[in-house]
């Protein structure tokens, strides 16, 4: 099997007034037909789902998971060198040229083995199978953003406990963020598949993303509506393997216990 590379942050286009069309490749990365929705960032879960830049414009996907704190995918800081790109800002509510809120970032964290582990190469940086369920990352707010848009829960079960929720949902999840089609709009798939809970962390999918999605949060729904994350985006193969690879996301008992830890820690850097 070959190593997924990393090429799911893209380098951030003018501003696109409509969406672009899809090329072929990406049409082949979907399961079937493109079955995504636009939906407008004004209501919860999707007020908290924002864009991530980066300093060498790189655009990646994050959910306030707290008022200060965004979860979102490790490799969306790093550069084509494999070097580490800094994080410039998080904005919520995009919609077209408009946007509800945005704020600096004044931390991130990702996680050390990871970086350690990635293979860099002439033709991109690569994530081995053994460090992919580290591919998660958290971002502190200079400006926190949840007071007023809302945040969202992260799963906070055990591989089990959330394998026994999936089965009640009948594997069915949804994931939305921000496309390479649609930059400037947030695009939902609901009701999508999840395939496979790995051993090793990792969830498996075939809820349709691009680059740009990475770090967009997968989320279930409860009888009343409410949505929790129970992963996040990493990697999805190559248009040629499509038909025999899943979509890979980090399950939240790989970094609920981290991500604890590090609002706790933004909790009291905010009240220095």
């Amino acid at each position: 099997m070959k190593l997924p590379r990393l090429a799911l942050c893209l380098a951030l286009m003018p501003a696109l007034l409509h969406a672009a069309p899809l090329s072929r490749e990406h049409k082949i990365l979907f399961f079937g037909k493109d079955e995504r929705v636009l939906v407008q960032p004004d209501h919860l879960p999707w007020q908290a789902v924002g864009q991530l830049q980066t300093r060498s414009r790189n655009i990646c996907t994050g959910t306030l998971v707290s008022p200060n704190v965004v979860l979102t995918a490790g490799h969306c800081f790093l550069n084509d060198q494999g070097k580490m790109d800094k994080a410039i800002s998080f904005t919520v509510g995009l919609w077209g040229n408009e946007y509800e809120d945005r704020s600096q970032i004044a931390e991130v964290y990702v996680d050390r083995a990871f970086l350690k582990g990635l293979i860099r190469r002439k033709d991109g940086i690569y994530i081995p199978p053994n460090i992919g369920p580290r591919d998660f990352a958290f971002v502190r707010l200079k400006t926190p953003l949840g007071k007023q848009q809302g945040y969202i829960p992260v799963f906070q079960g055990s591989r089990e406990q959330l394998k026994k929720l999936l089965n009640e949902k009948k594997w069915t999840v949804t994931l939305g963020g921000y496309p390479i089609d649609d930059q400037r709009h947030l695009r939902v798939h609901n009701h999508c598949k999840a395939t496979d809970l790995k051993n090793d962390g990792r969830l498996t999918h075939r809820c349709n993303s691009l680059e740009g999605n990475s770090g967009s949060p997968i989320f279930v729904f409860d009888a009343k509506g409410q949505a929790s994350i129970v992963a996040v985006q990493s990697s999805a193969p190559p248009a040629q393997r499509r038909k025999h690879e899943d979509n890979l996301s980090v399950s939240a008992p790989m970094f609920s216990q981290a991500l604890r830890d590090f609002i706790q820690r933004a909790k009291t850097a905010e009240s220095r």
